[in-house]
């Protein structure tokens, strides 16, 4: 009996590790649009999420341009395999709001990035980084 309870415990807290938080961590995603020249273009982006119970927060990192532009992730949650954000990405012509929304599918996400007030966004997949 005194050997079974460390090795229930361990068991435990392997399970609740394994639980928890399949979302934490670095993503790649990928997502094609259209450029301002009406060239289809696959735009990457790194996403650095981190869950607290249902809430998520983190960066997204990347995008079109010379510099890559890092957004902080804001009102994020998280309810099963579904997740959302949103971000606001800061230039010289202002500033634009995008909602993400998606789900997780062991080491794949899934979902589209919208601009605010808009019906339609571009979708993207991501795969955990190595």
């Amino acid at each position: 009996m005194k050997r079974a309870l460390p090795m229930v415990v361990l068991l435990c807290v392997a399970v609740a590790l394994a639980m928890a938080a399949p979302l934490d961590g670095k993503w790649i995603a990928k997502m094609e649009r259209k450029s301002n020249k009406g060239q289809v273009e696959t735009v990457e982006f790194t996403l650095d999420l981190k869950v607290q119970g249902n809430q998520l927060t983190g960066t997204v990192t990347g995008g079109s341009g010379r510099r890559p532009a890092s957004m902080t992730i804001e009102n994020g949650k998280i309810e099963d395999n579904r997740f959302s954000f949103t971000t606001v990405q800061r230039s010289r012509k202002g500033e634009q709001k995008f909602i993400w929304e998606g789900t997780i599918s062991g080491d794949e996400l899934r979902g589209t990035r919208t601009p605010e007030g808009r019906r339609r966004g571009a979708e993207f997949t991501a795969k955990r980084a190595s």
